[in-house]
Parts: C-alpha cells; sequence; structure tokens
C-alpha cells in the first residue's frame, strides 16, 4: 500500500479557525454558463478565508444530493476545505434555460440536442443525443469560474483544487482538467463569437497549473450508459494533451476490489493512458489502490459504514494540498466570461 495511505497528516494548514453558524455551514447557489443554462448547486464554505477547494462532479445520469455527496461536502468542510457540489444540465435542478436566444444560437446546442426548439425553456436528460455528452464539460468551466469569482472575493484560493468525480462524471471531469491546460490563469474580456474564439496560453502558466489532484470514485473510461461515446484517450496521447496532467496531477483511481469493471477501468487509466508507473518520476499520491471487500461503485463508496474512503480521501487531500502550501490566491478577473470548450478541438467524434 502507497505510504501516504498509511500516515495521518494532522495539524495542517487546514485546521479550522472558529466556526460557522446553520446558515453558514452551506448556501444554495445558482450559475449560468457561457451558453445561457442556469445550473444549480451547494456551496460549503471554509469557516477560514483563502482555503483550498475540493470540486464534486457527479455521475451522467446522477446528481447533487444522490447518496452521500451531501455528507461527504460536511466533512471535508469541517477539515477546513471550501466544497461545492452542482448539478450538471439537464439533471436534478438544473432544467431551466436562462438565456434561451443566447443558447440556441449555440450550434452545438443544435445538432446534439434531440429536437431543436427556440421556445424550449428547460432541459433534461432525455433531450440530449450521446454526441451531447462531451458538452457538459462546459459546466465544469462554470462551476470553476463560480469558484474563481469567490477566489477574487476573498473567501477561498482557486490555485488550490481537488476535483472528485463518480463514474462518468469523473472522465468528464478528467476531460477537463485536459482543458484547463489549454488556456491561461486568467479570465479575458469578451471579443468576437464566444463559441468560436480559442485563445491558448500566452505564457508559461496555465488554469491546469491550479489542479492540485484529482480523486476518481470508480472511474469509467466511456461516457454515457446505454448507449456511449468513446472519449479519445489516445488521440490525446499522440498529441501530447496528456503530459502536463500525468506530470502535474494527482490521482487516486478509487474501485471497489469487487467491481471488476471498476478495476478494469482503473487499471486502463493508470497503465495505459498515464502509463503512470513508466514516469521516472511519478507522482507520489497518483495510485489505483482499491477498496478492499465492496463491490459499490461511485459515491456509494464513501457511505458504507468500515469502508475506508472518506479516511483516504481526507489523506490524499491534507498531502496534496501540503505539498503546494506555497500557492497563494491571485486575482482572476472572473467577471469576464470563460472560454468555451469545443469537444471538437480535443477530438471526439
Amino acid at each position: 500500500m502507497n505510504g501516504f495511505f498509511r500516515v495521518m497528516v494532522s495539524g495542517l494548514l487546514l485546521v479550522a479557525v472558529g466556526s460557522l453558524s446553520a446558515q453558514e455551514k452551506k448556501r444554495d447557489v445558482s450559475f449560468l454558463t457561457l451558453d445561457g443554462m442556469e445550473l444549480k448547486g451547494t456551496f460549503y464554505p471554509s469557516p477560514r478565508g483563502g482555503s483550498p477547494v475540493v470540486l464534486f462532479i457527479h455521475k451522467i445520469g446522477g446528481k447533487r444530493t444522490d447518496g452521500e455527496w451531501d455528507a461527504l461536502a460536511t466533512t471535508l468542510q469541517d477539515k477546513g476545505y471550501a466544497v461545492l457540489s452542482f448539478d450538471l444540465r439537464g439533471h436534478g435542478s438544473s432544467t431551466r434555460i436562462a438565456k434561451p436566444e443566447l443558447f440556441w444560437s449555440a450550434r452545438f446546442n443544435q445538432v446534439h440536442l434531440a429536437r431543436y426548439d427556440p421556445k424550449k425553456k428547460t432541459l433534461g436528460l432525455t433531450d440530449f443525443r450521446t454526441s451531447y455528452l462531451p458538452y457538459l464539460v462546459n459546466d465544469i468551466v462554470a462551476a470553476r469560474q463560480f469558484l474563481d469569482n469567490e477566489n477574487d472575493s476573498g473567501a477561498i484560493n482557486t490555485s488550490n483544487i481537488v476535483v472528485i468525480g463518480a463514474e462518468d462524471g469523473a472522465a468528464l471531469g478528467f476531460f477537463w482538467i485536459v482543458s484547463e491546460f489549454r488556456r491561461g490563469p486568467l479570465y479575458l474580456p469578451s471579443r468576437g463569437n464566444l463559441f468560436d474564439l480559442q485563445i491558448l496560453p500566452s505564457g508559461p502558466e496555465t488554469a491546469g497549473d491550479d489542479i492540485a489532484g484529482a480523486i476518481w470514485l470508480s472511474y469509467k473510461r466511456h461516457l454515457g450508459s446505454r448507449s456511449t461515446i468513446s472519449v479519445p484517450y489516445q488521440t490525446w496521447i499522440s498529441n501530447k494533451l496528456l503530459d502536463p496532467v500525468r506530470d502535474q496531477v494527482q490521482m487516486w483511481f478509487a474501485a471497489g476490489a469487487k467491481d471488476a469493471q471498476g478495476i478494469e477501468d482503473a487499471n486502463y487509466m493508470y497503465d495505459t493512458v498515464l502509463r503512470a508507473d513508466k514516469k521516472k518520476d511519478r507522482l507520489p499520491l497518483t495510485s489505483k489502490i482499491p477498496i478492499e471487500g465492496t463491490s459499490l461503485r461511485g459515491i456509494a463508496l464513501t457511505g458504507q459504514k468500515g469502508l475506508p474512503t472518506v479516511e483516504r480521501i481526507e489523506q490524499f487531500l491534507s498531502k496534496a494540498f501540503e505539498m503546494r502550501r506555497e500557492r497563494v490566491s491571485k486575482r482572476r478577473d472572473a467577471a469576464n466570461p470563460p472560454l468555451f470548450v469545443d469537444p471538437t478541438r480535443y477530438f471526439f467524434r
């Protein structure tokens, strides 16, 4: 077993100072995507300003109120982290098209939804074609922008983010991390067609540098369930899009030891995609250590008494953030629009 799971990190910079009132423990939030969808979420502020951040991504077909997401968020908040949990578009409470004219002007909404209807003001999972699923990465882009606005107010530090994703929500999160290394750390003023605009980093710093790590609960390598769409990992490898991800982002591919598919997908990501053990200076927290004695999947891995999942998550976060304690908060200018992530530019077909 990797050493970091045997070492309890105590007394780090994340010891909570003071306490939050019941009203401050969590608050419902909403924020808009670039194409005008209103996303609903729950924000769990840290009792101290400038704290690191944990971002949750539920599985496709799930929602933020499923299972143990709330319990996990409260546990991590009590450790001093800020947490954002939100519903992807068409899931849970995120069904309102807040700006229909803008939404339906986006070509991907015209092409990849089941029906083009500019009068339609709500969106559900049944409206999706399978080819629409990669575009949900832009919901994570919007969640990051929400967090960056909190950062600019001094509440949190988005120079230190860990993502926790479940099943194919993890695959979507992995795609988002890849895309973060293709944009700069600041939001820029609006210019041109927002859905065509692609601006690569102008200097050595990228938004991906802010990702301290990722925990994938039963990583699922494809997007979708009955009908799936493949994630182009091998093309990313050929085009060196995965190099900074492998070199900088610590990842734990967690799966129940009795979950054959989960173990297979964890092995594929660790051995074939990241080739983690072939890296001379392998990141110390990157692993595929299974959760013994269970076949549970996704967020359910955190809810059964006796399983070490939550404890291992806490240890991963403590170590990952401690290794980056010099990462100070910086202003992001998050009042400006985010960059659109076009899956076709990342070889989705």
